[in-house]
C-alpha cells in the first residue's frame, strides 16, 4: 500500500519538457518527455538511443507569476531562511534529501519560492548535486551562493557552508534595511510637500488669479510669477506628462547604456551628501563577499571572477576586474588594488597584512564590520542633514505661494 502512494506522488510530480535530440542517423528530432528532473529526462531520452541537445521545461500555462515576476520575486530573506533551516536540520542528522522535503511542507515563504524548493528535490531525486540543482535557479540564489555551495558539497562541509552564507545575506538584508528605515522619513516630507504644493498651484491658485486679473493694478513681482507657472501647470498638462515620460524613458535607456551607466555610477561615488555613504556600502559588500568566499575554500582567482558581478557599481566592478587582471599575472591582490584610487590606503593595507599572514578571511571581516559600521554612521548623518533641508524647502516654496497671494491684497488695502 505504501509503495502505490509513493509511486502515485511521484507521478504527480512528473513534468514535461521539451526537448531536441539527434538519432544515430544524425537526424534532428523534437518532442516532449515527462520526468522527475532535466537529468531523468536526459536519462530516459539516452535509453531511447537519442543524444539530447537541449533540454528544458515545456512552457506552462499562463500564470500570474509569469505575468508579474516583479511581484513574485523570492526575497533575500526567505533564501537566508532556508539556508539557515537547511543547515540546522544536516547538523541534527537529517540527509539533504529529506531535510529539503521538511522544508517544502513546513514552507513559510512564497508560493514562488516552494515551487523551486519542489523543483531543487525533483533534481536531486534524479541523481543531480544539490549546488547543480540550485543554479537552475539564479532568480533565488546568485552565483556566489551556487559556488559556495558547490565547494561545500566538495569538502564535506555543506552545513557550515549554509550558515555562513546565511549570515552573509542577513548581513546584506540589514544594511539595506537601516538605509531604506533611514531614508524614509526624509523622503515622506519631500513627498507630502511636492503633493500639496502641486494641489495649491493647480487646484488653489487658478480660483485666484481671476480675482487678481479683475483688480486692474499691477501686481507684485512673486504674484506675476506664480501666476505664469499656474497658468504653465494648467494650460500644458499633457505635454508636461509626455514630457516627463520621455525623460524619465530617455533615463532609462541612458542607464542601459555602459556610457550612461558609468557615468550615472560614477556621479554616486562623488556627490555631495550621498557619495561617500555609496562608496562605503559598495567597499563593506566588496569586503564582506570576499571573507565569505575565502572562507569558504574558493581560490582567490575564482573569489575575483565572481566579486565584480556583486557590485553594483560599474566603476568599482571595472576596478575589480582590473585587480583581477593583476593578480592574474602574478602581482597578488594589494598590488594592482594599490593602484586603483577608488580604494581607500586602509582596505589596501589590511588586504596586504591579510595575504602575508594567511589570513585574508579574517581580516576582510574585520575591514568590512569597520565599513558597514562607517556606512550607518554616515547615512545617518546624510539623513540628519536631508530631513531639515527638505523641510526648509519645502517651507520656502509654501510660504513664497502664500506671499505670492497675501501681497496683493496688502497692496489693495495700502499696506504698502
Amino acid at each position: 500500500m505504501a509503495r502505490v502512494l509513493n509511486s502515485e506522488a511521484e507521478k504527480k510530480k512528473l513534468m514535461s519538457y521539451r526537448y531536441e535530440a539527434t538519432t544515430s542517423q544524425g537526424r534532428l528530432v523534437k518532442g516532449t518527455i515527462k520526468a522527475m528532473g532535466e537529468i531523468e529526462a536526459e536519462r530516459l531520452l539516452i535509453q531511447r538511443g537519442y543524444a539530447p541537445v537541449n533540454v528544458e521545461v515545456a512552457p506552462s500555462m499562463f500564470t500570474l507569476e509569469e505575468a508579474f515576476p516583479t511581484l513574485f520575486k523570492v526575497k533575500t530573506q526567505d533564501v537566508s531562511l532556508f539556508s539557515r533551516q537547511l543547515a540546522t536540520l544536516l547538523k541534527a542528522g537529517i540527509s539533504l534529501l529529506p531535510a529539503l522535503d521538511i522544508l517544502q511542507e513546513q514552507a513559510t515563504t512564497g508560493r514562488g519560492f516552494r515551487k523551486i524548493l519542489e523543483s531543487i528535490s525533483t533534481d536531486l531525486r534524479s541523481g543531480g548535486s544539490f549546488s547543480q540543482a540550485i543554479s537552475k535557479h539564479s532568480t533565488a540564489f546568485s552565483e556566489i551562493y551556487c559556488r559556495t555551495i558547490a565547494v561545500g558539497e566538495q569538502t564535506g562541509s555543506l552545513e557550515v557552508v549554509l550558515n555562513q552564507m546565511a549570515d552573509f545575506l542577513e548581513k546584506q538584508g540589514q544594511t539595506a534595511k537601516k538605509v531604506g528605515k533611514a531614508l524614509s522619513y526624509p523622503m515622506l516630507i519631500m513627498g507630502v510637500g511636492v503633493v500639496v504644493i502641486i494641489i495649491l498651484m493647480t487646484v488653489v491658485m487658478p480660483n485666484l488669479i481671476g480675482m487678481f486679473t479683475s483688480l486692474n493694478v499691477e501686481l507684485p513681482l512673486p504674484t506675476r510669477i506664480l501666476i505664469s507657472v499656474s497658468n504653465f501647470l494648467t494650460s500644458y498638462p499633457l505635454y508636461l506628462l509626455i514630457g516627463g515620460v520621455l525623460i524619465a524613458a530617455l533615463v532609462l535607456w541612458l542607464m542601459k547604456q555602459s556610457t550612461g551607466r558609468r557615468l550615472l555610477d560614477r556621479i554616486k561615488l562623488v556627490a555631495p551628501l550621498i557619495g561617500t555613504p555609496n562608496l562605503l556600502t559598495e567597499l563593506a559588500r566588496f569586503s564582506r563577499t570576499m571573507a565569505v568566499l575565502v572562507n569558504a575554500g574558493l581560490s582567490l582567482q575564482e573569489i575575483m571572477d565572481l566579486l565584480p558581478q556583486t557590485s553594483n557599481n560599474t566603476v568599482i566592478g571595472d576596478a575589480l576586474n582590473r585587480v583581477r587582471g593583476g593578480l592574474l599575472l602574478g602581482e597578488g591582490l594589494s598590488g594592482p588594488m594599490a593602484h586603483e584610487r577608488i580604494f581607500p590606503p586602509l582596505l589596501v593595507q589590511m588586504v596586504a597584512v591579510g595575504e602575508m599572514s594567511n589570513t585574508l578571511d579574517f581580516t576582510m571581516g574585520v575591514v568590512a564590520d569597520f565599513y558597514e559600521t562607517t556606512a550607518e554612521d554616515k547615512v545617518n548623518t546624510m539623513v540628519g542633514m536631508l530631513t531639515p533641508i527638505s523641510t526648509i524647502g519645502i517651507a520656502l516654496l509654501v510660504g513664497f505661494i502664500a506671499i505670492s497671494v497675501l501681497m496683493p491684497m496688502y497692496t489693495l488695502t495700502g499696506a504698502f
